[in-house]
């Protein structure tokens, strides 16, 4: 069941119990690096009393890695799931292990976080219409290389768009007033989105709030990616009537529009980008609409591993 929670007045600063969930499957190359960016976040919003990696279903060293990383701070622990079912179902788990918590914060086992992040991603919820928040990713990937570009052409537009219309990914703070994730769903963050959205509660952007990242760095790595999460997108929209602010074309243009005025992208990068994202959506709508692939459990992106600059 959903939780009754002390909710601030406008305005007002409280600081609230907040547990963090650093979400890994096979993240030994990267799962200590995303800890340490947790255990080092300091600010006046930041009260952590509970910091937790949840491995699920982990075949390699996530956990040793994990627990050496944390192992001299005690509000660090590590939740193992036997079989991994899907982020969703890992997600879930952590709710019920942390029931005072009354924030919430996501974070990827293969990111790390700029200092401050968590400051600018918990600084939102002093207003009690604040339900979610989401950080800004910045990928890491060389601009040397075709889809190194078209990476940091993707989380830029991301960033325009999310500035006026939030679309929050990869690294997310809520309110836990809901019992549960879906289980099924593909895109978890965005499902987070309509179940605070449906209990009448705003999403803010924090820009502030800087996630490192790493893209796909092959054409093929980028169209797995892309189409899971455009077929996720379909089906929320099938199953919830909820579309994310990235679904419509029409807050896309004019983030182009000041991509391309501001110097961040050149012709050749956008027409790649544009022809690589219309593939992935066409997978995507087939695997929603006439493959009915089960997403849940996706395979992991092996070039998006490796966090070196």
């Amino acid at each position: 069941p959903a939780r009754r929670l002390t909710r601030p007045s406008r305005g007002e600063c409280l600081f609230m119990p907040t547990a963090v969930a650093i979400m890994a499957y096979n993240e030994g190359a990267s799962v200590a690096g995303a800890v340490r960016s947790v255990l080092e976040q300091s600010g006046g919003h930041v009260r952590l009393d509970r910091i937790a990696v949840v491995a699920s279903g982990c075949t390699d060293d996530t956990v040793e890695r994990a627990r050496e990383a944390g192992r001299e701070d005690p509000r660090f622990t590590v939740l193992e799931q036997e079989r991994r079912e899907g982020k969703a179902s890992a997600i879930s788990a952590f709710l019920t292990s942390a029931p005072e918590a009354e924030i919430v914060v996501l974070v990827g086992g293969d990111t790390r976080l700029e200092p401050d992040c968590l400051e600018a991603l918990l600084a939102p919820f002093d207003d009690a219409t604040v339900g979610m928040t989401g950080g800004r990713p910045v990928p890491l990937n060389s601009t040397r290389r075709l889809m190194g570009r078209v990476a940091h052409l993707l989380w830029e537009l991301h960033h325009r768009v999310a500035l006026t219309s939030p679309k929050l990914g990869e690294l997310v703070a809520f309110r836990p007033v809901f019992g549960e994730v879906p289980a099924g769903t593909a895109v978890d963050e965005a499902e987070i989105e309509a179940l605070i959205r449906a209990r009448g509660l705003r999403l803010a952007y924090a820009p502030g709030a800087v996630v490192r990242m790493k893209g796909p760095e092959t054409v093929r790595d980028y169209l797995t990616q892309r189409r899971r999460i455009h077929a996720g997108h379909l089906q929320l929209k099938r199953q919830r009537g909820y579309a994310v602010s990235t679904m419509s074309t029409a807050p896309i243009w004019p983030a182009v529009g000041g991509a391309r005025r501001e110097g961040k992208c050149t012709a050749g990068t956008l027409m790649a980008a544009a022809v690589l994202e219309a593939t992935a959506r066409f997978l995507g709508l087939w695997d929603a609409r006439v493959a009915h692939r089960d997403l849940r459990a996706w395979k992991p992106i092996s070039s998006t591993k490796d966090l070196r600059s």
